[in-house]
């Protein structure tokens, strides 16, 4: 390739010497709202680095280009068809019409800066200035975006999506181009061989397990459909949420205790539940997958799939806090079923927790606020008070660099998690939201709290790379450091983007499910103290899934134009699903899987990411 800083590519005569098309132009597959913050981003290949310092950009209608330079053949009308006809040949030729007049104008002019960071060598710019309303391309003269909207509600495609999504993972339920009626004589305790009536609810992730801590919180995003999304989703949002509460409803006993999964499997081999069932906050990773086995629909014909009863705390307190929420959108009598359970549940938990890892204490307080809100008799403001004095005492009180995220009782470790990365901050932000009065000094200091880990965390780390993503975790003792990268987070702790590879469980998990947590969080807050940094912060970890990325790929596959492959071991692809994304080399850099090979960490569905999602725009619209 030829060293010439204000060209690309090209044969001497000034013609490109073959389209770019190893070029990636990314930004928000789905689109904008007028206000969003609009990040743009040129990919080069790492042989085709030499483009120049500034990259001019355009906005143009779908359709529309600039003129180029390559010269029209003689017999060329341009009656129908503009020339070239390949939209990337040649260089730009600015005085030359192009097919007609109009077609040759552009509404908007930016620059992309080449910036070099730690994830390598980018050109990026930004159009947030930009807010007329329509359907629009960016064209570069080494590439163009996907078309792209710039509307009031571009994000309720992702929340009729999340519909269609839900629909499509029932379980128990013939779902047409899907899957037939499955698991219909679901399940047997494991302790006893007792037979519940555990069918129904939603499958997990894809396969065909359905994990109470994943699942339950479909119901959190259905409320949030429910209350600020289109009027038209309601009814369709009721019908799931009593659809997934015939499965939940089942799933207590008489003393109140929920269980943990249907058909999650077994122990892999060398571990046991009580040293390896929770690797990074995250349950059930030593499961394998036996429990997905099919059976015959015939209940007590032997073949039925077990229920595993060991108490976990976080699908316990998420029970409750659910079906407090739930009650306050359901029918009468159906909102009265769910708050004597939750009831029930939460006294249950009141007499179980001894195991008070941070997870849990969050998880805890989220219910008791939530259950309080519900019915004011339920929970005492003492036992909020007690629960938040005890989460607040996890978060750090240090200085910089990085500072006041969480961490386990003792100080043992940073506070981590595939799933609920942002579980902590939220319980206490939603501690800020209820503004109970006999709780306002320590509601105070909660919200002090999520500005610090905020400011002093989130948006502090994701300074560290170029598309503004939050971090992964912080580590006190990290596993393996002559073997994966782990960046200096001050006074002698370490934090990285992405999961670490190397563990003691081998698992290399994704992180997407972190971003979206992390991007509810943002949205949440940002509207609770009027930040719209906050805001702008929740929509680029939004826009990194919807295409703005390393790869120019967008993670929800109902919307956008290019998709990786979505995984799934058992449906060839489930409509409008989300897909987890990246997980991280040794040397803390994104990896994506793009080619036809398909590998579950980078590739699988899940709905965890696609509750958080939800979460974050319902408090952005």
């Amino acid at each position: 390739m030829p060293d010439q800083p204000d060209s690309y590519s090209q044969k001497s005569d000034g013609q490109m010497s073959q389209p770019p098309r190893d070029f990636i132009l990314c930004t928000s597959q789905l689109g904008f709202r007028p206000d969003s913050p609009k990040p743009l981003t040129l990919i080069a290949p790492q042989d085709r680095k030499n483009l120049p310092d500034r990259v001019p950009f355009y906005i143009q209608h779908v359709g529309d280009r600039l003129a180029r330079n390559i010269p029209k053949p003689p017999n060329w009308s341009d009656k129908t068809f503009r020339w070239p006809f390949d939209p990337l040949d040649g260089k730009y030729a600015p005085g030359e019409q192009n097919y007609r007049s109009f077609r040759d104008r552009y509404l908007y002019e930016g620059q992309l800066k080449r910036i070099d960071s730690r994830w390598g060598t980018f050109w990026q710019g930004d159009f947030s200035e930009f807010k007329t309303e329509g359907i629009y391309q960016i064209e570069t003269e080494c590439q163009l975006t996907t078309p792209f909207l710039v509307e009031e509600k571009p994000y309720e495609r992702l929340l009729r999506g999340f519909l269609i999504y839900l629909y499509s993972q029932r379980s128990g339920f013939d779902v047409p181009a899907i899957r037939p009626a499955m698991h219909l004589d679901d399940a047997v305790l494991d302790a006893d061989g007792t037979q519940i009536p555990a069918a129904g609810g939603w499958y997990d992730a894809g396969d065909l397990r359905k994990w109470m801590a994943f699942t339950q919180t479909n119901l959190e995003a259905l409320c949030h459909i429910y209350k600020f999304g289109h009027p038209a989703f309601r009814e369709k949002v009721i019908d799931e949420i009593k659809w997934g509460n015939r499965f939940f409803h089942n799933m207590i006993s008489e003393e109140g205790q929920i269980y943990e999964d249907v058909g999650g499997g077994q122990i892999k081999s060398g571990f046991k539940y009580e040293d390896g069932w929770w690797f990074e906050n995250h349950p059930g990773c030593i499961a394998d997958s036996s429990g997905c086995h099919t059976t015959d629909n015939i209940p007590n014909s032997g073949d039925e799939r077990k229920v595993r009863t060991t108490y976990n705390p976080l699908c316990q307190f998420e029970f409750v806090r659910n079906q407090a929420l739930v009650s306050k959108i359901l029918p009468d009598s159906s909102a009265a079923d769910c708050l004597r359970l939750a009831k029930l549940a939460w006294q249950y938990g009141q007499n179980h927790n001894t195991d008070r890892r941070t997870l849990f204490v969050a998880a805890e307080l989220a219910a008791a606020l939530d259950l309080f809100a519900a019915d004011v008799s339920a929970v005492s403001t003492s036992r909020i008070r007690q629960l938040a004095e005890e989460l607040l005492s996890r978060q750090d009180k240090g200085d910089t660099p990085l500072s006041h995220y969480f961490l386990e009782q003792d100080s043992r470790d940073g506070y981590r998690s595939f799933g609920f990365a942002a579980t902590p901050p939220l319980a206490l932000l939603r501690l800020c939201e209820l503004d109970i009065e006999r709780l306002k000094d320590t509601a105070d200091r909660a919200a002090e709290a999520v500005r610090l880990y905020i400011e002093n965390y989130l948006l502090k780390d994701a300074q560290s790379n170029p598309f503004a993503i939050t971090p992964y975790g912080i580590y006190i003792n990290p596993p393996h450091p002559d073997t994966q990268l782990f960046r200096d987070a001050g006074r002698a702790r370490t934090v990285r983007t992405f999961t670490h590879p190397f563990n003691h469980q081998d698992i290399v998990h994704p992180c997407g499910a972190v971003w979206t947590s992390h991007a509810h969080l943002l949205a949440r807050a940002g509207k609770l103290f009027a930040k719209k940094s906050y805001q702008d912060a929740a929509e680029r970890l939004l826009q990194w899934q919807l295409g703005h990325n390393t790869v120019g790929l967008c993670l929800f596959t109902g919307v956008g134009f290019r998709h990786p492959i979505p995984f799934s071991a058992f449906n060839y692809k489930i409509p409008e699903a989300c897909i987890c994304g990246w997980i991280g080399r040794p040397d803390d850099t994104p990896y994506m899987e793009t080619s036809n090979a398909v590998e579950w960490n980078t590739q699988e569905i899940w709905d965890v990411v696609y509750q958080h999602a939800i979460g974050a725009i319902a408090f952005l619209t």
